[in-house]
């Protein structure tokens, strides 16, 4: 507040008043009305001075107190459209994770850099903590950025452009990110590690290929989209790093990606954990030659009779008390690994199988439908902990996803192996924040639920630059908590989200709290 002086004619008339931001423009609201400075200057020696001391005791008041804030709204109110219409309180919570984890200052240290475009933090920021919330397509989330808790100037073409300049650092900020975490965590726990291994493929796009940047149209389509991550986890499921690879990569490769991972961060015992390969037997024999285990899945459809048989025998089963699952396990030795195979059904999965029906065998397929089998090394381990191993490969391949509409076509000429390299990166950042999250609460949700929960955690404009917020659960409560933030908070101007963001940084860094 401030204490405004108009002019009207002869005479000077006071009144205590207020800016604010809305559609881009300042706007001025009349908090009190004074009255012209001649009507009190029997009272004091000089007014002006002495409302403007009022003012400011009234903003010491307002810091202190609280106070309730009044909004009038007439019957006929229109809708403006120049508003932001939504505040992302969700993406202000994202942001602070990625700032702690050092992804801002990342790209402010090369600020000016040759290969650095000017928003090329901004649009990391943008898309990563997008990508944290929900799965959605980059043109989507840029058409967004109005809501996002930081100024956003830049255009479509701008955001695909940056994709060469995180690429090229892609190695450099995973490193990054791994120190910051050690600096403000702990070290990572590395006694044993996990190394999940996922592929993704998109077919057609109309892309440009990877030899140069040509308009749409410009790949090959046996060349196509076609890559892998191994994502290395340590024994807390906090993330380590990853590497791009081929998409079914080979027992050669797994090898190198097992010493990268005990020569640059001492794990002591590597498990790769990985879906369909067709070098699973040449890869589990090198892990037992290096000491190393595996969980792997084992596809029922192409397995021997033996095993689809016992798959299909109803005899050893553990039963949920709602039957709605079952497992069981047995072990045996194939090519000279000892090995454990466990087969879990699912009642969702029997009935997601026979929505998509079969083309061959049928009768023999509809006795296996809903069964998922896994083999592994680990005999000791129990049933349950090989399926929480196992589904690393499902949490990874969720917010990794391509999706079509990001490649087909681009709104500027990106080459496909540098977009997903980009597109890689910033899920990692995503996925990282997203796990230190679920750490700081606990692990007591799962990601689907608090990424469902930062997404539910929207404000609606209501008047001048105030935002009314009315979703709360219990998971945002824990997931404020976690933040350091005031929890389930009403009212919200985006001024308090950025200072939010930084007071949040700072709690989650253990600066303070």
């Amino acid at each position: 507040m401030h204490l405004k002086k108009t002019k009207r004619g002869e005479r000077v008339y006071l009144s205590v008043v207020q800016n604010y931001r809305e559609g881009g423009k300042t706007k001025t609201k009349t908090i009190e009305s004074i009255g012209y400075v001649d009507q009190f200057t029997s009272q004091y020696a000089d007014p002006i001075a002495h409302f403007q001391a009022y003012v400011a005791e009234l903003n010491e008041r307002a810091k202190s107190e609280n106070p309730p804030i009044a909004f009038t709204f007439p019957r006929d109110a229109t809708i403006d459209d120049t508003h932001i219409a939504q505040a992302r309180w969700g993406s202000a919570i994202a942001l602070a994770y990625l700032d702690a984890l050092g992804v801002r200052r990342f790209f402010e240290n090369r600020a000016g850099h040759v290969g650095f475009p000017a928003h090329a933090g901004r649009i990391f920021e943008m898309l990563a903590s997008e990508r944290m919330i929900h799965v959605a397509p980059k043109r989507e989330t840029w058409q967004r950025r109005a809501s996002f808790p930081r100024t956003c100037d830049f255009t479509l073409a701008d955001t695909y452009a940056a994709f060469q300049c995180f690429a090229r650092n892609e190695r450099a900020l995973v490193a990054h990110l791994s120190k910051t975490y050690q600096a403000i965590r702990e070290p990572y726990q590395v006694n044993s590690v996990l190394l999940v291994l996922a592929s993704f493929t998109l077919a057609d796009t109309g892309d440009v290929n990877a030899t140069n940047a040509r308009p749409a149209g410009g790949i090959d389509r046996d060349e196509g989209l076609s890559m892998g991550i191994g994502m290395l986890l340590d024994r807390t499921g906090i993330p380590m790093t990853y590497h791009v690879t081929s998409a079914t990569p080979s027992a050669d490769e797994v090898s190198g990606l097992v010493a990268s991972a005990k020569g640059n961060f001492g794990a002591k015992r590597v498990i790769v954990v990985a879906g369909r390969t067709p070098h699973a037997r040449e890869i589990a024999e090198t892990l037992a030659e290096s000491g190393d285990g595996f969980v792997f899945f084992r596809p029922l459809e192409t397995a021997a009779f033996d095993l689809q048989a016992w798959v299909a025998d109803a005899s050893d089963y553990i039963t949920t008390q709602s039957g709605s699952y079952k497992v069981k396990s047995r072990t045996d030795e194939t090519a000279g690994i000892r090995v454990k195979d466990t087969v879990l059904w699912g009642r969702d999965y029997a009935k997601i199988a026979r929505k998509q029906g079969r083309a061959e065998d049928e009768a023999r397929d509809l006795a296996l439908d809903g069964y998922i089998c896994i083999s592994s090394s680990e005999t000791k381990l129990t049933a349950g902990t090989l399926f929480h191993i196992y589904r690393e490969l499902w949490r990874l391949t969720e917010p990794f996803q391509l999706l079509e509409s990001d490649f087909s076509p681009s709104p500027y000429p990106v080459a496909h192996a540098i977009h997903m390299r980009a597109h890689f990166l910033m899920c990692y950042a995503a996925f990282f924040a997203l796990r230190l999250l679920r750490s700081d609460m606990g692990w007591s949700r799962n990601a689907a639920q608090v990424a469902d929960a930062l997404l539910r955690m929207e404000g609606s404009h209501l008047a001048e630059n105030w935002f009314l917020f009315s979703y709360r659960s219990p998971i945002t409560d824990e997931i404020e908590r976690a933040a350091g933030v005031d929890v389930a908070r009403r009212l919200r101007t985006a001024a308090d989200i950025k200072r939010d963001i930084a007071k949040a940084r700072k709690h989650i860094e253990r600066q303070e709290g």
